[in-house]
């Protein structure tokens, strides 16, 4: 453990790390073979540092970090409700990704994050949000409208109308145009 007050102070500045950066890291210093892996698994087991998922590593004790694991991805639906402060509720963190990672939901860090899939070419509509001192791709309202639509939940009145009071008109038809006519028309009966 020789490597460990160094490995500790290097990572401890970044959100996450992945095994093979850890790796690649201890390697310059002399650390041989499986030391990389062996030292991520005590240090995890003493909770000095939280395993995300597989090959993914924080030192961060923040709940907002958990998305990192499935890069690319933003936080959407209700958990960006909650982040952009349209709704009270507290939300689980909902996580929109176009990484193969299953959708569905999972334990991280002890807590329940919903993970879901989208298509490559409507992974857009997100800004970089200071959220728990932890910058964070979060979608922008009008994206928040179009994902209910495109996972097909209904949202109530009153957070629709937050929602579009706080939209760009013109951007969500530009957005919603993306998706196909069908969404254009829905989003056109919603204005």
């Amino acid at each position: 453990m020789i490597y460990k007050k160094r490995f500790s102070e290097y990572f401890s500045r970044k959100p996450i790390f992945t095994s093979s950066e850890a790796e690649r890291y201890l390697s310059r210093y002399g650390a041989v073979g499986g030391y990389s892996k062996l030292l991520l698994h005590n240090m995890a087991e003493r909770n000095e540092l939280v395993r995300l998922k597989r090959g993914f590593y924080t030192f961060s004790k923040n709940e907002a970090v958990s998305g990192y694991a499935f890069r690319p991805f933003y936080y959407g639906m209700e958990y960006a409700l909650t982040i952009r402060k349209i709704w009270t509720q507290q939300s689980i963190p909902i996580v929109v990704t176009t990484s193969k990672a299953n959708p569905g939901i999972r334990l991280i860090m002890g807590q329940r994050v919903k993970v879901r899939r989208i298509n490559k070419k409507y992974f857009f509509g997100f800004e970089y949000v200071n959220y728990s001192n932890l910058f964070v791709p979060v979608s922008r309202p009008e994206k928040i409208i179009l994902d209910f639509l495109y996972y097909g939940i209904g949202l109530d009145p009153e957070t629709l109308r937050s929602l579009l009071a706080q939209s760009d008109t013109v951007l969500l038809r530009n957005y919603a145009s993306m998706f196909g006519k069908s969404f254009l028309d829905k989003v056109k009966a919603l204005l």
